[in-house]
Formats: structure tokens, sequence, C-alpha cells
């Protein structure tokens, strides 16, 4: 088992190929890598060639034309993540500043009703039911843009701002 972890994370092929490569039988190759079985003293030497060429290729120097433009990729991924971030930063502040201000208005309309009730300046049930009606549809506001909910957005913003610098920093770094 651990032949199996070591050579196929190795190589990167899997069973079926790899016993193609080395033209043994698929139950050959597993039962090498499981210990039970030797292989053929070909495919011994091809996969020794295969594990030499892959030692070798991680003592050379990476491609430096293929390193600069996965790096390139990498920066263009990091700059588009940060404009996305900043989007659903202003997204989220807009969000929690109409939340605040529809809360603060509904608070507003709860003090009002509350003082023209408790004036009693409005005796026809009319009034007094567009009153009520008024105070239940600012609680309902109060609740849908509540303190917790306000809270929610501030958290998100920060998150986000906190992401933006760790993309920058990612991206100052590459």
């Amino acid at each position: 088992m651990k032949k199996e972890k070591n050579v196929g994370a190795l190589l990167g092929i899997p069973q079926e190929e790899m016993a193609i490569l080395l033209q043994v039988t698929r139950a050959q190759w597993s039962m090498f890598l499981s210990g039970k079985r030797s292989l053929p003293t070909a495919a011994v030497l091809k996969l020794t060639e295969m594990l030499t060429i892959v030692k070798e290729a991680e003592a050379e120097e990476p491609d430096a034309v293929a390193l600069k433009e996965e790096e390139a990729r990498i920066n263009k991924y990091l700059e588009e993540e940060i404009i996305f971030n900043q989007h659903k930063q202003h997204v989220a502040a807009d969000e929690l500043e109409k939340c605040k201000k529809k809360y603060r208005s509904a608070q507003n309309a709860v003090t009002i009703t509350d003082a023209l009730i408790a004036k009693g300046q409005y005796n026809d049930t009319l009034e007094k039911e567009l009153l009520s009606s008024l105070k239940i549809n600012a609680q309902n506001v109060l609740k849908k843009n509540s303190l917790l909910v306000q809270e929610q957005y501030a958290l998100k913003l920060l998150v986000l701002q906190q992401e933006e610098v760790v993309l920058k920093q990612r991206l100052v770094r590459k």
C-alpha cells in the first residue's frame, strides 16, 4: 500500500495506464504496488527510468517563461478578486447604510405614533386604526432592519475589508 501511494503520487499516472506503459497487466502492477509480487526486469527498468526522469526534473530550474506566465495568471486572478471584493464591499456598505436609515425612520414612526396615541387627539376609529397600522408597519421595518441585521452587514463588510488586505498582500508578494 505504501508503494502505491508513493509511486502513484510521484508519477501521477493511473494504474491502468502505468501497466500499459510498463507492458504488464494491471493485476501485475497492482500486486507490485501492494508488495505481493515483483515486476519483470524490463518493467523495473522502465519504472526506474520514469522515476529518474521525475527526479531530474525536480532538480532542474523551472521553465522561466512558463513560470512567468503562471505568475501573470496568478496576478490577473488576484487583481480580478480585488475588484470583485471591492464591489462586494460597496454593496455591503450600501446595504448597511440603507438598513440604518430604514431603522432610524421606523424608530421615528413608532415614537410619533406612540406620542399621538398617548395624547388621545385622534378619537375617530379610522384615525386610531391608521395610527395602529402605521405603528405595526414601523415595527415590522424595525424587525427587518434590526440591530442584529445591521451587525451582520457590518461584520460582512469587515471580513471583506480584511480579505482585500490579504489579496493585496498576496499580489505584492508575487
